[in-house]
């Protein structure tokens, strides 16, 4: 079995309890103990794996709140008005997009993107190249990121007295066995950034990854969150749209700051559902 397919197969562990379900109920039928036995353990180890996702984690962050918004734009085809609308109705502090080109970036500024978020560090490349990150509060130090397969964005901001190292990220979508190896690299490089940032850190975007990649949760430990699972949010999925089957997108932060909500929200044309994570921060 090839590395893609392992990868791709893990997507769907949050559904492995119900066909383990059906073979205790097959099982039953053909009057095997033995198979009931092993069928119905296996059910319940793949059930208990994923209850802690709708746990929320203690509240210990007494800062100011905020909300992140992410999206993949789907090539540039996502809809700009309807983004700068999620914008406003969520009263998003800060916005990533991922896969940004140049006609979509035109596309946001002409939908009032600039109005609502006025700060912002963008590299719109064609395809799906690109990415973007718009701020309420000033961004300083913005830079686009080196050594990945697409091209993340970060910059720095100040909300509230505590500093921010905010990014854009997009990993590699691991499609064929050559890309799967950068997706891996293009994690572990992420955290390896992560880890080198003062203050607190936000990433948010497009990680072609679930918490059931080893990859992604070695990216979200010792030191960081996945901002949906310290939620408490459970299994809501992001990817495709139009029948989400796995969580893809993500808000990950610094583990002093605390998710409160975090949802799923649908933007028209694009393959993704975007992310709207609700957060507080440390006190400064």
């Amino acid at each position: 079995m090839t590395q893609i397919t392992l990868v791709a197969l893990l997507v769907g562990m949050p559904f492995a309890a119900l066909p383990a379900a059906l073979a205790v109920a097959l099982f039953a039928v053909a009057k095997s103990r033995l198979g009931v036995a092993v069928a119905l353990v296996f059910t319940v180890v793949l059930a208990v794996i994923q209850i802690p996702g709708f746990i929320a984690e203690q509240h210990t962050a007494s800062g100011a709140e905020i909300t992140v918004l992410t999206i993949n734009a789907a090539h540039g085809d996502a809809d700009a008005a309807a983004i700068v609308d999620e914008v406003r109705s969520s009263d998003a502090d800060f916005l990533a997009v991922q896969e940004l080109t140049p006609s979509e970036e035109t596309d946001l500024t002409a939908a009032g993107i600039e109005d609502v978020l006025p700060y912002s560090f963008t590299a719109a490349l064609p395809v799906a190249d690109g990415t973007g990150l718009w701020s309420r509060t000033p961004l300083t130090d913005g830079q686009t990121l080196a050594d990945f397969g697409f091209v993340p964005v970060q910059a720095n901001t100040v909300v509230d007295g505590v500093d921010l190292t905010v990014v854009s990220f997009h990993a590699m979508s691991p499609a064929t066995p050559r890309h799967t190896v950068q997706w891996a690299e293009d994690l572990a490089h992420m955290r390896r950034l992560m880890d080198s940032y003062p203050g607190t850190v936000l990433v948010a975007g497009d990680f072609n990854a679930t918490g059931d990649h080893r990859q992604f949760r070695r990216l979200t430990e010792n030191g960081f969150i996945d901002a949906a699972d310290a939620s408490g949010a459970g299994l809501f999925r992001t990817f495709p749209s139009s029948g989400p089957l796995a969580r893809l997108d993500h808000v990950v932060a610094s583990d002093d700051v605390d998710a409160i909500e975090v949802t799923p929200v649908s933007i028209p044309n694009s393959d993704h559902l975007g992310v709207v994570a609700h957060l507080r921060l440390p006190a400064a």
